[in-house]
């Protein structure tokens, strides 16, 4: 007994000592790759507590909804008892490393292998200590150091007595709250492993029971996931070229020092435990399989990756459970060895895994001194009804919000953000020197902050920090919106909202707004145009093609820009009618009123149906004005649908879920708030409820108001009420396990 208190004491200075360059490091720390990403989302719990909706990142959005919390949960309580957020980071890895380790010597020990060495191999072994200090993926680090606890809970579960089972779900659920995609090869191995085991009945039995317990026990996160899946982000890696090479395992990793020294350990063991006869086959299957899974783009398949499942995992993360099976094969090399060979056996190992990870041993450097001045600088700022960027966006520009207390466009993990199909053509423009003034200021982004050449459109130089320029917009959080695209998408350099469901038309005042339809309309479609113009809207029709709209038709001819004539527009706007040299084709109108001629056609007409005003412009204009870069064409379109008025505003309040502020618009109007639109928000303005509408182009929030209005919103998340039963659940089940478990009792059994 107290050998084995002296080994797990050593097992603890071990997990320590691994992570006390974090625990000692500066605050606030310049982690890399990722670190300063997951360090706010601890800082954010520290300060703040699990709001739902959080305004610090993106335009807005809902804190931890699909990302998961329980590794920033004990981040943040154990910063709390230790005076900050770097210390309960790295308290956070000691812990999970010390339970994995623990965990994994009675595995061993109850499966009849040697339980001393691989544990030791475990906590070692280099590529989670990569994970953990290179790439600064904090919950997956956490979830590798807990990976042997799976294993044990599938021995709990196999368990006649009750205290096992519950024990069991608890692990369980631990590991699935703390990396979930983590589950899907811990399962596997778990599996293949335990294949017999789970044939038996009784097993079977026991698995439904935990189980249950399992689902009543996560239910708080993952039922929000899946119900609200439709708002994950995740990515096809297979489809990204870029990704896919970028997230597979380059076969160069093996000549780094991490990798010979891992080889060697691996290439050793296997040899022993070959010779002796003691080789777990399944064991060395399994690390091949994965290994190979890893290569990704780099292996003789890559397009495996292409199937369900494997394209949302990034190839590299297969690897992660060779740091749960070399172990495990070091422990079948060593199970009935005399005790002498394993202590040579282990000093060995040791001291390779050592030499692998001296190399990358570092200290935590200070966040930057030039970040630290920008912040001040944006602390200094009056005002909460703006953001700001920092281009381009790494994960220390997402712990910026901690130190200036103002919330900016960058963010760390895509998959929460509601906006981002807007933020990524955003990311886009500023990335390839395109103007992207429209899409910050629709963001309501008043500093952009940039270390590389921008084009800053309407943004002014004002001072340099460091290696940092800072920029300054005049910006709106509320701002009208004159046009609304339907139809086919366009992204053009001109202000608008575009509808993905053209139904959304029906809940619009036709006097607030007026519409662009780009494409050819379904008849669902063309009736709700139909009852739009009869209520007296505006809509601009560009058909793409020849076809029929109102019994106006459009025919396909050649476009002739030399014939081009109008008393209304200048035709100089116009560019070249031509397509990589060939001649452009695209419809044309008659028996309209021309506003633009093409010969004897119409290519811009107008016609009165009713109330309302249609306009017919033909020549796919909208394809050329992208195709030839030209603006002036798409300000002519928009400019024929849009509805002008101004509008004043006063923000009362803005915070966590929660805005109110009071608009004067000239007339009634359509406007954009600049909030992520994200189901569970209500608005109501001047006290009466209404339905918010989501900008499809900017994701974010819009509202119609008719006059001099108050409006108020407020985030009501639905699935709050599951974190407080599963709080309940937990404590209940804790306190079971702790009494089951006690010392006393342990002892009198």
């Amino acid at each position: 007994m107290i050998l084995r208190r002296a080994y797990f004491a050593l097992l603890a200075a071990i997990a320590v000592l691994l992570y006390l360059p974090l625990f000692t490091a500066p605050s606030p720390p310049a982690l890399p790759t990722d670190g300063d990403g997951h360090l706010f989302k601890i800082h954010k719990l520290m300060s703040n507590g699990w709001e739902p909706w959080i305004e610090d990142w993106y335009s807005g959005f809902p804190f931890l909804r699909f990302y998961p919390p329980l590794s920033y949960l004990i981040g943040a309580f154990l910063g709390l008892v230790l005076g900050s957020d770097i210390r309960g980071y790295a308290a956070t890895l000691m812990l999970t490393s010390f339970v994995g380790a623990v965990a994994l010597h009675y595995y061993l020990r109850r499966t009849g292998r040697e339980p001393y060495v691989a544990p030791l191999v475990f906590l070692l072994f280099p590529w989670h200590l990569g994970v953990a200090y290179m790439e600064a993926n904090f919950p997956r680090a956490n979830s590798i150091n807990l990976f042997p606890l799976f294993l044990l809970a599938l021995l709990w579960a196999f368990e006649v007595r009750e205290r096992y089972l519950v024990a069991s779900a608890v692990a369980i659920s631990v590991i699935s709250l703390v990396h979930h995609s983590a589950m899907v090869p811990l399962v596997i191995t778990g599996f293949v492993l335990f294949v017999e085991d789970f044939r038996r009945p009784r097993v079977l039995s026991n698995f439904f029971k935990v189980g249950g317990l399992v689902v009543a026990l996560t239910a708080f996160w993952y039922v929000p996931f899946f119900m609200e899946s439709k708002w994950l982000n995740f990515w096809n890696i297979y489809r990204h070229p870029w990704l896919f090479k970028g997230g597979s395992l380059s076969p160069s990793l093996f000549l780094e020092p991490a990798g010979i020294s891992s080889i060697a350990i691996f290439l050793t063991f296997l040899l022993v435990a070959y010779f002796r006869g003691t080789l777990w086959r399944r064991t060395l299957g399994l690390a091949v399989l994965y290994l190979y899974l890893a290569l990704g783009y780099y292996s003789p398949t890559p397009w495996i990756h292409s199937l369900p499942v494997l394209s949302m995992i990034p190839p590299y993360r297969w690897v992660d459970m060779i740091n749960l099976l070399v172990p495990l094969i070091v422990a079948d090399a060593l199970t009935g060895v005399e005790c002498r060979w394993k202590l040579v056996a282990g000093a060995l190992a040791t001291a390779l895994l050592i030499l692998g990870t001296l190399p990358y041993a570092r200290s935590v450097p200070s966040y930057p001194q030039d970040l630290m001045e920008v912040a001040k600088f944006l602390r200094e700022q009056p005002g909460d009804d703006w953001r700001f960027v920092v281009h381009p966006a790494v994960s220390p520009h997402s712990y910026l919000p901690v130190l200036t207390g103002k919330a900016t466009l960058n963010g760390w993990y895509h998959e929460g953000d509601p906006a981002e199909e807007g933020h990524i053509r955003m990311w886009y423009l500023l990335s390839t020197g395109h103007d992207a003034s429209l899409y910050l200021n629709s963001y309501a982004v008043k500093f952009l902050i940039a270390s590389t050449n921008v084009t800053v459109g309407n943004y002014s130089k004002i001072v340099k920090i460091g290696r940092y320029w800072v920029y300054t917009g005049n910006v709106s959080f509320v701002e009208p919106v004159g046009a609304v695209l339907v139809g086919n998408f366009y992204d053009l350099p001109v202000d608008y909202a575009y509808f993905e469901d053209s139904s959304k038309l029906a809940t619009i005042p036709p006097g607030a707004v007026g519409v662009v339809y780009a494409g050819n309309p379904s008849k669902e479609e063309e009736s709700l145009l139909w009852d739009f113009l009869q209520r007296g809207g505006t809509v601009v029709w560009v058909p793409e093609r020849g076809g029929c709209l109102f019994g106006v038709c459009g025919v396909m001819e050649r476009i002739d820009g030399s014939s081009l004539s109008s008393k209304v527009f200048n035709v100089s706007v116009f560019a070249p009618f031509d397509y990589d040299g060939m001649p452009w084709y695209g419809p044309v109108f008659e028996n309209v009123t021309s506003l633009l001629s093409v010969g004897n056609k119409s290519m811009i007409g107008v016609v009165k149906l009713g109330k309302g005003t249609l306009y017919l412009v033909g020549g796919n204009i909208l394809y050329h004005s992208i195709y030839w870069d030209s603006k002036k064409e798409a300000e002519l379109v928009f400019g024929l649908a849009r509805i002008d008025g101004s509008l004043n505003y006063t923000l009362l309040s803005r915070s966590d879920g929660k805005y109110s502020l009071i608009v004067s618009p000239s007339k009634p109007m359509l406007i954009r708030v600049s909030e992520s639109y994200y189901p569970h928000w209500e608005i109501r303005v001047n006290g009466e409820l209404v339905e918010p509408i989501r900008d499809d182009r900017t994701g974010l929030t819009l509202i119609t108001v008719s006059k001099a209005s108050t409006v108020n919103a407020e985030f009501h998340d639905p699935f709050m009420r599951l974190r407080v039963y599963s709080a309940i659940g937990w404590a209940v089940v804790l306190a079971y396990v702790l009494l089951e478990f006690s010392w006393g009792r342990a002892s009198r059994r």
